[in-house]
This record gives structure tokens, sequence and C-alpha cells, in this order.
């Protein structure tokens, strides 16, 4: 029995030690892909099989133990980007925008951008919006996955007070459909304009 205890022992160690350098390689080294980060950590730690990769959520528990300890400053980057959310996102009030992913989650890491989802069945609409602030617009596509099927949604990208923000754009007969979380299986956490404007007065 012993063998098998200290096995998996050594297992556990390798998840720990794997989580905590991807983690180290999201937030300080601005790697936004966790996959990516994953095999990245693995090869930094000689790990060549690519076994007991951790799981997006223990990637998550590591990056908030990692930016306690090495960022002391992390909370007040993470007020300061919800604070640049909220005035996009008041932008867009008409189009139910929420803001979503790491920056809700205090998960950000030093690139990565702030997510806001708005709801439109014309993008140039949003586009129309934004081109008024005066703001450099990049165009792409993003994936996600709504109701157990993958989507390609519009997503429009800038730069505002030195914060990257995209902005995916669902159709009004998507509004409802909550994308899924990579790191969780569930739906992804999404907070609307009053509870960002509640969530930075507490």
């Amino acid at each position: 029995m012993a063998p098998k205890n200290s096995e998996r022992s050594k297992t556990d160690r390798l998840r720990q030690a794997l989580a905590h350098e991807t983690a180290k390689l999201i937030v300080a080294e601005g790697v936004r892909d966790f996959h990516r980060a994953k095999l990245k950590a693995s090869e930094r730690l000689g790990n060549s099989q690519h076994g007991s990769l951790p799981s997006n959520f223990e990637i998550e528990q590591a990056i908030t133990s990692f930016q306690k300890t090495f960022i002391p400053d992390h909370q007040q980057k993470l007020t300061a980007e919800r604070c640049v959310a909220l005035i996009t996102m008041g932008w867009l009030q008409d189009y139910a925008p929420f803001l979503v992913g790491p920056v809700l989650e205090g998960t950000a890491g030093i690139n990565t951008p702030i997510s806001i989802h708005v709801s439109c069945d014309s993008v140039e609409d949003i586009i129309g919006i934004l081109q008024n602030k005066n703001i450099e617009l990049k165009f792409a596509e993003r994936r996600l996955k709504l109701n157990n099927e993958f989507v390609f949604l519009p997503t429009i990208s800038f730069e505002y007070q030195d914060h990257e923000i995209d902005v995916l754009v669902f159709s009004l007969r998507q509004q409802h459909q909550l994308p899924k979380s990579k790191s969780q299986n569930r739906s992804m956490q999404r907070i609307n304009l009053k509870g960002l404007k509640e969530l930075l007065a507490d």
C-alpha cells in the first residue's frame, strides 16, 4: 500500500509545482492561454511527458496564492482595472454590458485584458460609440461555448488609460445564454454595471 501512497504523493507534489509555475507564467510573464502556460511550465520543470497537468481551477487557486505572496499592490491594480471597466460599461450601458473573466474574478495577470460582454444585433452600433471616443479599434472573433455549442462572436479590442479591453458582442438572441467557464464546469461569472459599482464601493 505504501508505494501507491508514495506515488500519489509524488504526483500531488508535481501538480502543485506545475500549478505554481503556471501561475507565475500567467501573472508575472503575461502568458494568457492557460493550456500554453501549463505546457511551458511542464517543460521548465522537466515534465517531458506532460503528465499530471493541473486543472484550470487549480491554476486559478495558484494565481490567487501567487498574487498575495509576490504582488503586494495587486488589489490596487485590480481596482484600477475595474474602474476602467466601469467607464467602458458606462459608454455601452444601453447594450446590457457585463464584466467577465480574470478582472472580475481577481486572477488577472500583467497582460490580461479587461473582458466585457454586450448584446446587440448591430456590431456597428458598438463600433460607432467607441469611435466617438477617439479610440483605435481592432477587430477579431472569439470562440465561446454557448448551450454546449461553440460559436464565434465579434470582438472589438482597444486600449484605454493603458489598459487593454476586449468587448465581445452577443446577438440579442444570445444574450441570456451564459458562456461556460474554462476553469469550472459551470456558467461564467459576470457582473452588470450596477453590480460593479457596488463591488467598487465595498
